[in-house]
């Protein structure tokens, strides 16, 4: 069950729009908010892990349901990247509301959870039985929920140094992201 948490640490560890937000977050000194936000993302996190991985066998058996969810999942990193790459960066108040909501609708529909169950569901299968039936499960969720807190913790503290340090501010990291999830779907895109 503790592969739970390397697994958390790693579905959060490449930069994204959850990860932006809780730095952004933290690095205004908005606690609370960070709290809350830290709990919805937790919240969201073991509801995805837990209906992908009960779903897990239904899922990869129906090629249409999959093939959905990963078309839906693509788009919505396509509208994502745009909306970040195309952002005004003269008004940095509506840059952080633009992050903060761009976080949140990813915490709520995350393109990439079902997709990364599926793929981390066939993986944690082989080291263990995870059965809705039993307690399994709920462990793993819970030890997923500690690696995704320590990789906000990282980004909170370790990204805010590396922001610091090279002087980025937001706008930019938005924009190489956004660019970034542009890349990726057309990179999935290519037959080649």
């Amino acid at each position: 069950m503790l592969i739970g948490i390397p697994i958390g640490l790693y579905g959060y560890l490449f930069p994204g729009n959850i990860n932006l937000m809780v730095l952004e977050i933290y690095r205004t000194g908005k606690l609370k908010f960070l709290l809350a936000i830290l709990c919805l993302i937790l919240v969201f996190e073991s509801i995805y892990c837990i209906a992908s991985l009960s779903l897990l066998n239904s899922i990869k058996s129906n090629h249409v349901l999959y093939t959905s969810i990963e078309s839906f999942s693509y788009l919505m990193i396509f509208l994502l990247g745009l909306w970040m790459l195309f952002e005004k960066k003269k008004d940095k108040a509506r840059s952080y509301k633009n992050t903060i909501y761009r976080g949140v609708l990813s915490i709520i529909i995350h393109p990439q959870q079902i997709p990364f169950w599926i793929v981390a569901g066939i993986v944690v299968n082989r080291f263990t039985l995870l059965s809705a039936n039993n307690s399994s499960l709920l462990i793993f969720a819970l030890c997923n929920a500690i690696g995704t807190t320590l990789a906000m913790l990282l980004y909170m503290f370790v990204g805010n140094k590396i922001l610091n340090f090279f002087k980025f501010n937001l706008a930019q990291v938005n924009k190489v992201m956004g660019g970034i999830y542009i890349m990726l779907v057309l990179y999935h895109l290519n037959p080649f």
